[in-house]
């Protein structure tokens, strides 16, 4: 700069007018990283919480397990099967059915009975 305030004209590094001002490219990075890293945390945590019910299921003492199988199995007999699968209840016998899927408690036979009422996947 000139003793009079004009920038000089040399186009040197040392000129802070002819360097054009644009945001680093690095920012987009930081940015593109940090929404990266909220969004496997989302994903992670989603994942999490849609395995707490197994999760609830396995840390049960085994007396407790059998009782709520028992009682599951009781209610899924008295709703859905007396009329032979045509219910008035199809989601409720949907979750009931879904629900017995997870315990080991349920063989063969148990398989047979809920297999009706299990949520298929659709398009």
């Amino acid at each position: 700069m000139r003793n009079d305030g004009t920038p000089t004209d040399d186009g040197g590094e040392d000129n802070i007018f002819a360097k054009e001002l644009t945001p680093a490219p690095d920012r987009w990075v930081r940015r593109g990283t940090w929404i990266g890293i909220v969004l496997l945390v989302l994903v992670g945590v989603f994942l999490w919480l849609q395995g707490g019910e197994n999760r609830a299921l396995n840390a049960m003492s085994p007396s407790q397990r059998q009782a709520l199988f028992r009682e599951t199995r009781d209610e899924f007999e008295e709703l859905c099967l007396p009329d032979g699968g045509g219910t008035r209840f199809p989601r409720k016998c949907g979750q009931l059915a879904d629900f017995l899927k997870r315990f080991s408690e349920c063989d063969a036979a148990c398989q047979g009975e809920i297999e009706p009422f299990s949520a298929r996947p659709t398009r």
